[in-house]
């Protein structure tokens, strides 16, 4: 019996795919049970199949089998199958304890796809819970050893060389500026010339390999077989170009990453990698997936150089610099923290747990968490308590993204035709895009098109779903049943329905603007529902797949998601309160209308807002209200901090507590500026603290004559006492506030009211400026009297006549 899990790290060649699993087989532990082997790609399932089975001198599907959705190989016989890693959750949901299954092998796991890190969670799961004797092997040649043997501390980590051959690389950087693809035919001509055997070219994705292809075609013909290679071929593409090449001939195979691991193609010798790839990640401001073009990492390129090696020695072109491969990430990001984990998300809850509880190497973002719980809400999956609801289990049931199986769930309890319609939907969104139909995004001319092409490659998945919901398709029928086509639409993608903003553009639910792609003729709907988009570098994304939606109809199937919001605001031009009530759909304002009484309460708070956003200034205080607070600024610092705060900050940041009871009914600035603010301030002090300003900080003061002058409070924190200068005859020293602690500042002033002279120290200003003073104003003003001695001599506010 084997005992310990393994981690296996062998380099490209070494037969960890193509050797392992068939010696595994002959181990006894295994005799009676099956052993499961999980491979990223479809292609490379088939493949490897295939070449196992000859090994034994069998066919597919006796000892060694493949199952990958819709394609079974496998018998009763079947001993070792090769599965994506998708179906390997499917099993653990229907049978946890993976009866008869002794081991599963999780090959190139390094590529961290997002299915397999979490069925490898269940899988540990499992094995912790029911299956103690369940084994796991996981292979690869650039795995990052340490975070996998952390998650499974009992494992074995077994190294190995392997058994592959030299590859030469070289470095050719190319220049950015120029086109790729004729700096990539360059290349290739000069390695057909240097070399002999096939190429392998690795580029970014099938755009990039057509324009290449292109450039190919001029080569000679009776020589050279050009093979494009990429996910959206069919499968007798993807067979005829990892064939041998036909005698005589060389192939250049132009691939994405799919051919970077895992695939033997006979013959290659020769690499010319990009250094590119074409990564799906979810962009969660937009709320909306996409396809972005990145370098690849270090473990990519050794994976890609490795191809060159397998059945000889080799040579792998790099089109970048030996310093550029230096600043590569090792490894690149899991999928797993790119992706939208709504389905994962399902799978978890379904299984009992929540997604961030299972045993992950890496944990999905709360952005993802939170857009899954969302969306499932949406369609019905959770309750409003994030509770898995039965619905949600039956969404888990159909294998695919919760979105399609609401479609198809909500096209089952219809009428016979719609279930037919809704067949062929989801295998249309589900399928690779109809090539012949990129001149029109509308899914009724998509649909047209398949019923007049019954042999299209997405009838059959078409029939599947039919077979799984009991249901024969006829074209008729689904005919028939196309004007509801928005419906069942409506039920996958609830938040990618759009209204009209302009003549080409539309604002989705989830808050997303989209657009049609150019020269493209729009529908004149004012609403539709977009389930397929792509982002773009400008503001919208690009429309792909469409359908106009009915108004009064999709109002009513989503009454109970269209909420009622009321906004209240200050209007600059208006200057006064507005109250409008918005009736929207997510994030789509279905309609709106002003209000002639806005509440009370909301709008104090939007006077509020408008107050702590322009400052206390924009209220345009009186003098004696900016006064009072100046007072009471100085009463805090100099008598004790039980004296409110009125500094600008608190003020605003305490407006609910100090304003917000006198705004009950003012709705206009004409009002606002009616209220007694001074008295609205006062209310703030207490009646002791009213009467102690009065005393020790006053509005006024009497000068030597005994007239009362009003008192001046600057922000500064100084008191200013603003007085013609023979009010102050007889005053020795410059008077004091505050029991003391505060010496007004005297701003002397001529008997016209002018500014003559500022201090504090009085009695310095009378022995020693004031005679120069004196000097200048008793020729400007000899009617007014000018002592020799003021500080002894008697203050007057008269002339030398009247005194």
């Amino acid at each position: 019996m084997v005992e310990k899990d393994v981690i296996l790290v062998a380099p490209p060649g070494a037969g960890k795919s193509t050797y392992l699993p068939l010696k595994l087989l002959q181990l006894a532990c295994f005799e009676q049970q099956k052993i499961i082997m999980l491979q990223p790609r479809q292609i490379a399932v088939r493949a490897i199949a295939n070449y196992l089975a000859e090994q034994l001198g069998e066919q597919v599907g006796n000892t060694v089998g493949y199952r990958m959705r819709g394609e079974v190989q496998v018998s009763a016989n079947t001993r070792l199958e090769i599965v994506t890693e998708g179906l390997l959750t499917r099993m653990l949901q229907s049978d946890p304890e993976l009866q008869g299954i002794g081991l599963i092998i999780f090959d190139e796991f390094h590529e961290r796809n997002a299915h397999a890190d979490f069925s490898l969670a269940l899988c540990l799961e499992a094995q912790q819970a029911l299956r103690p004797d369940l084994r796991l092997l996981l292979m690869s040649a650039t795995l990052e050893v340490e975070p996998v043997n952390a998650l499974m501390s009992e494992a074995e980590v077994v190294q190995t060389q392997g058994r592959s051959y030299p590859v030469s690389v070289h470095y050719c950087p190319v220049n950015p500026k120029l086109k790729l693809e004729p700096q990539l035919f360059s290349l290739i001509k000069n390695a057909l010339i240097e070399h002999t055997g096939d190429i392998l070219v690795f580029l970014p994705g099938a755009a990039e390999i057509r324009r290449l292809e292109s450039l190919c075609q001029t080569l000679d013909g009776a020589q050279f077989d050009v093979m494009p290679l990429y996910g959206a071929l069919n499968k007798e593409q993807q067979i005829a170009a990892i064939k041998p090449s036909s005698a005589g001939h060389r192939k250049i195979v132009l691939a994405t990453n799919i051919a970077e691991t895992s695939l033997t193609i006979d013959g290659i010798s020769v690499v010319i990698d990009s250094g590119k790839e074409k990564v799906a990640s979810f962009n969660w401001q937009r709320k909306l997936p996409q396809l972005s073009t990145q370098h690849i990492s270090k473990a990519s390129a050794t994976q890609r150089a490795g191809r060159a090696g397998r059945q000889s020695a080799g040579h792998c072109y790099r089109l970048w610099s030996q310093e550029q491969q230096q600043r590569r990430s090792e490894q690149h990001t899991a999928e797993i923290l790119l992706l939208d984990v709504t389905g994962f998300y399902l799978e978890a809850k379904v299984w009992g747990n929540e997604l961030s509880e299972l045993a992950l190497l890496d944990k999905p973002k709360s952005s993802q968490i939170q857009y899954a719980k969302d969306t499932l809400s949406w369609l019905g999956a959770l309750d409003k308590d994030g509770k898995l609801t039965a619905k949600g289990r039956a969404l888990n049931q159909f294998g695919t993204h919760p979105r399609l199986a609401n479609l198809l769930l909500e096209a089952q309890q219809m009428e016979n035709a719609i279930t037919q319609l809704g067949c062929l939907v989801c295998a249309l969104i589900d399928h690779k895009p109809i090539k012949e139909l990129s001149h029109t995004v509308w899914i009724s001319d998509h649909l047209q098109f398949l019923l007049s092409s019954l042999h299209h490659p997405i009838w059959q998945q078409a029939k599947r779903w039919a077979k799984r919901l009991g249901v024969s398709l006829h074209s008729a029928d689904i005919n028939k049943a196309l004007p509801h086509l928005g419906n069942i639409l409506c039920a996958a993608y609830p938040d990618y329905i759009g209204k009209r903003r302009s003549a080409e553009a539309y604002s989705l639910v989830n808050g997303t603007g989209v657009s049609f792609p150019p020269q493209h003729q729009p529908h004149n709907s004012q609403w539709l529902i977009a389930p397929n988009l792509s982002l773009q570098h400008h503001a919208d994304a690009r429309i792909r797949l469409a359908a106009p939606l009915d108004e009064q109809q999709l109002l009513t199937d989503f009454a109970d998601h269209i909420s009622h919001q009321q906004e209240v605001f200050w209007s600059t031009e208006l200057q006064r309160v507005i109250a409008r009530e918005y009736t929207k759909l997510g994030a789509i304002t279905v309609s709106e209308k002003t209000l002639k009484s806005p509440d009370s309460a909301a709008s104090a708070v939007a006077i509020m807002s408008e107050i702590t956003k322009q400052g206390l200034a924009w209220l345009n205080w009186s003098d004696s209200v900016n006064q009072f607070i100046y007072r009471v600024r100085r009463a805090r610092e100099l008598l004790g901090q039980d004296w409110p705060d009125f500094t600008d900050a608190t003020l605003l940041n305490q407006l609910y507590k100090w304003l917000f009871p006198f705004l009950d009914g003012v709705r206009s600035a004409q009002q606002l500026k009616q209220l007694d603010w001074l008295q609205i301030l006062k209310n703030r002090l207490s009646w002791q603290q009213q009467q102690a300003l009065e005393t020790l900080l006053p509005a006024r003061t009497e000068v030597a004559t005994g007239h009362t002058v009003a008192l001046r409070y600057l922000d500064n924190g100084e008191v200013e006492l603003h007085t013609k200068l023979q009010q102050l005859y007889g005053w020795q020293s410059a008077p004091t506030i505050a029991n003391g602690k505060l010496v007004l500042t005297l701003v002397l002033l001529s008997p016209a009211g002018r500014p003559l002279q500022k201090t504090k120290d009085l009695n310095s200003f009378w022995q020693g400026s004031y005679q120069e003073v004196k000097k200048e104003m008793k020729g400007r003003y000899p009617k007014h009297f000018w002592p020799d001695d003021p500080a002894t001599a008697k203050a007057t506010s008269k002339t030398k006549k009247r005194m």
